[in-house]
């Protein structure tokens, strides 16, 4: 598997190794959700987790999809949550029942570009949601390998990658 870098500059890469990047790093891009929609929908992505394993702050830069086929990146916001995620479905923002699990601050939303990250322990409770809200732009072999988070710590530039990519089912009503 390869790793996804960014680039930042002319001379200089983004790391793949920064304080996002935990132990499930490895797994990143082995898995697929997939979500029946019709073109022009919105859809909801947000079953990932964002947690600074490091020692500073992390700012966001940009939220962008890895090789994303038929899908735009409407907008990107972190939802605090103490106990679930906001997970996946049609339409956006995600259905009222997703919005008001126990433990989800919807209400305290953000957009992610320029989102600060405080250092968190890893038995943090409180965690911080990517919510994705993406339109199906295609009808045909939609869909993407995965979501990119690029952000910085100081001068230092790094790109987090997530587990899960995405197949768009534009011809059914189920995958």
């Amino acid at each position: 598997m390869a790793l996804v870098t960014g680039c930042t500059s002319a001379d200089q890469q983004a790391s793949t190794g920064g304080p996002l990047n935990g132990p499930d790093y490895a797994d990143a891009g082995s898995g697929e959700e997939c979500i029946p929609a019709k073109t022009g929908s919105s859809l909801t992505f947000g079953g990932d987790e964002l947690h600074n394993y490091g020692s500073k702050a992390v700012v966001i830069d940009k939220v962008t999809l890895s090789k994303a086929r038929g899908l735009r990146v409407v907008e990107a916001v972190i939802v605090p949550t103490s106990t679930s995620l906001i997970g996946y479905g049609t339409g956006y923002p995600p259905d009222p029942g997703a919005r008001s699990q126990p433990g989800v601050d919807w209400d305290h939303r953000r957009k992610a570009a320029g989102a600060t990250l405080s250092p968190q322990s890893e038995k943090a409770k409180n965690v911080n949601n990517l919510v994705l809200h993406l339109q199906v732009t295609d009808t045909t072999g939609v869909g993407m390998a995965g979501v990119l988070v690029h952000y910085h710590v100081g001068s230092s530039d790094y790109v987090w990658h997530n587990v899960l990519g995405l197949t768009v089912e534009t011809k059914k009503k189920s995958c």
